[in-house]
């Protein structure tokens, strides 16, 4: 999705108006019809507004080009060093861990009950679009921005 794509569906999940948003953002009106159409790109400082008006990360406008294992680490190592999530691995008899045993985790029960919801929705969206012989993308998508929807501050407790 794109970013104005993204803003149409969070401004629509909320049940604003473009004018309402405009106003909530200090945007005009008709620039947040431009975003939504494709017709102009907004800038940073345009989607902080935006995500300060729904409440959301502004996180949730930008997409990240993951490309490489050195993509992934960086993203793993800075969720690792900035919140409660853990690296977990079985260790061989040589004390070596093993990499088909790797797991993630987080003490947070919020950020963990999302997850299973995703999980269990996931599940369920395969089923269906597997039955239904349709795309299984946009639906994940879908699931993911709205179980994204939630600037709650998660700060790093304790190391694992």
């Amino acid at each position: 999705m794109t970013a104005g794509e993204k803003i149409r569906y969070y401004r629509e999940m909320y049940g604003l108006s473009q004018e309402k948003l405009g106003q909530l953002a200090d945007i005009n009106s008709a620039t947040i019809k431009k975003y939504e159409y494709g017709i102009r790109n907004p800038k940073i400082e345009q989607l902080k507004k935006i995500a300060d008006a729904f409440g959301i990360s502004i996180c949730l406008f930008l997409d990240f080009d993951i490309e490489t294992v050195s993509d992934i680490m960086s993203l793993l190592f800075k969720l690792e060093d900035e919140t409660d999530m853990c690296f977990e691995a079985i260790q061989d008899d040589a004390g070596n861990f093993i990499p088909e045993s790797v797991k993630l985790s987080f003490q947070n029960q919020d950020i963990n009950e999302r997850l299973c919801t995703y999980l269990k929705e996931k599940h369920s969206l395969e089923e269906k679009c597997q039955k239904a012989r349709t795309p299984l993308d946009d639906e994940l998508t879908k699931l993911k921005m709205h179980l994204s929807d939630d600037s709650m501050v998660t700060k790093k407790k304790k190391h694992c």
